[in-house]
């Protein structure tokens, strides 16, 4: 489990991007293929020295010291209690022979899951950056905290974080606490097993036969799969709730479908610890093509629904996709006595930009525009591309003051923004060929502010007073932000518009 866990506006992820390397397209399963992509994860795993060191010499810039006091305590507190547990279960416990085959065995069955998963879960945590995201390396993770001793499966652990670092492009202290969260649950699953039965049943390799004791090892097994899921759960929640000021259980541990996914990849842990325990030869034959095959669906239904959802010039949000997320908070906000803003942003004269530089260029413009506004909001919020020219952002907890600053950042963000890539037809030129020009600075918008409680409590009422108060901002001179006048203001014209979502009445059942 990932999260991200400062959501103040207008913040950025440490080194929230990465070099690109450019692979070669091979044959899918070619060995040649495969040397590639061995030799990519590590490259990418041993440039984390320079990013890492970076980050150690410049301490004041850590994104930690800019959450709540409460949460920087709470983060570092677990971090050094789940420290000071790792060394004390490392020195006091001992390993085999056994358990240096059965590490060796998962470690690799881990590494090639890792290599074969890495370019599609690179894109699923961009995709997720902005919510939850749940890895499946749990299967191996959870395995090896039953079979191993602390030692090795620590060690597994570290060797799948720091692959998966490579990829994430996440704030490094964001990214350590959730590998303690994950080293906290390896720990617990571990005492379980010493403090029951279990360990001997594990130890000898053989299943256990009478009814009682079946049951018993059932019973564990469930036992250490709670724990692998609870402690977790409970150690990120209270982060989040800490760093948030929210205590809503979808925000703090996510949604069903979210843990769903987490417990299944618990389950397909405990089908590899029973076939570890019997036979290690028998995990790689087996529950290498599962995990796969498993993780591989996974990844193609999240982009497929990614790709219904997104726009394709942009990648925010379509219209028809915004409506549900946007009237799910303001719900939840009226519900919790929060403020609640609506923006309508439109891009000045864009059809300018479309009869200079072609439908191309007019593409590159929505693409600043849109990096502009995930750069200046929050995961919380709900961003998306309303048609054309046209964007809307829904900003839960945000009062008056808030709504206007964050209007005007992306205002001045916008306008300061350089359209890089542009082209035009070179008129006169003897080829008359397409010319590179730019970077182009100019363009601008219009954003109208809507407020809820104070325009509105109904999503369609909210979204007409900010469309209307977009329209006073292009009537008012364009590139500027313009707040929908209140109740006891002098009317301005209704918006001709409305959502077409049958969402778009929610509020009105609340009000009855």
């Amino acid at each position: 489990m990932e999260v991200a866990l400062v959501s103040d506006f207008g913040l950025r992820e440490e080194l929230k991007t990465a070099n690109r390397d450019v692979v070669s397209e091979r044959e899918t399963g070619s060995v040649r293929g495969f040397a590639d992509t061995v030799g990519l994860a590590a490259a990418r795993v041993w440039r984390l020295r320079s990013r890492a060191w970076n980050t150690l010499r410049h301490p004041a810039g850590w994104e930690l010291w800019r959450l709540p006091p409460a949460a920087v305590v709470w983060m570092l507190g677990t971090e050094l209690a789940v420290a000071g547990w790792a060394l004390y279960s490392v020195f006091k416990a001992s390993a085999t022979t056994t358990d240096l085959v059965r590490f060796g065995v998962i470690a690799g069955c881990a590494v090639w899951y890792l290599v074969q998963t890495q370019h599609p879960e690179e894109q699923r945590r961009a995709d997720d950056r902005r919510g939850e995201h749940i890895d499946q390396t749990a299967v191996w993770l959870g395995s090896a905290a039953v079979l191993l001793p602390p030692a090795y499966s620590l060690t597994l652990l570290l060797m799948v974080r720091v692959q998966r670092y490579s990829i994430a492009h996440k704030a490094m202290t964001t990214f350590l606490f959730t590998t303690a969260a994950h080293a906290a649950s390896i720990l617990g699953v571990h005492t379980i097993i010493e403090l029951t039965a279990l360990h001997t049943w594990l130890e000898s390799g053989t299943l256990p036969q009478r009814p009682g004791d079946i049951l018993f090892a059932a019973v564990a097994l469930v036992g250490t799969a709670l724990w692998y899921f609870a402690s977790q759960t409970l150690l990120i929640s209270i982060a989040r709730g800490l760093a948030w000021g929210g205590w809503r259980r979808q925000k703090l541990i996510g949604s069903w479908a979210d843990n769903a996914d987490f417990v299944y990849a618990l389950q397909l842990a405990a089908c590899t610890t029973i076939l570890g325990a019997v036979n290690i030869a028998l995990v790689p034959l087996v529950m290498i093509g599962v995990a796969l095959r498993s993780t591989r669906l996974s990844q193609a239904l999240a982009d497929t629904i990614a790709r219904s959802q997104r726009d394709r010039k942009t990648g925010l949000l379509t219209e028809d996709s915004f409506h549900a997320p946007a009237a799910l908070r303001l719900l939840e906000d009226q519900t919790d006595r929060r403020p609640t803003a609506f923006l309508m942003l439109d891009l000045d004269h864009f059809k300018q930009w479309n009869d200079k530089y072609g439908h191309s260029g007019g593409d590159i413009v929505l693409g600043c525009v849109s990096a502009v506004l995930r750069q200046n909001t929050r995961a919380s919020d709900v961003v998306g591309r309303w048609g054309g020219e046209e964007f809307a952002v829904l900003l839960p907890d945000t009062t008056r003051e808030e709504a206007l600053r964050v209007a005007e950042r992306i205002r001045e963000a916008v306008a300061k923004t350089a359209i890089t890539g542009l082209t035009e037809l070179a008129s006169g030129h003897a080829t008359n060929e397409p010319r590179a020009v730019g970077p182009i600075h100019g363009c601008t918008v219009s954003i109208g502010v809507g407020l809820s409680p104070e325009h509105s409590t109904d999503y369609g009422e909210l979204f007409r007073a900010a469309d209307s108060a977009m329209y006073a901002a292009k009537r008012a001179g364009r590139n500027r932000v313009v707040v929908a006048p209140s109740a006891t203001s002098a009317p301005e014209p209704p918006s001709p518009r409305a959502p077409t979502s049958p969402l778009s009445r929610a509020g009105d059942s609340r009000r009855e």
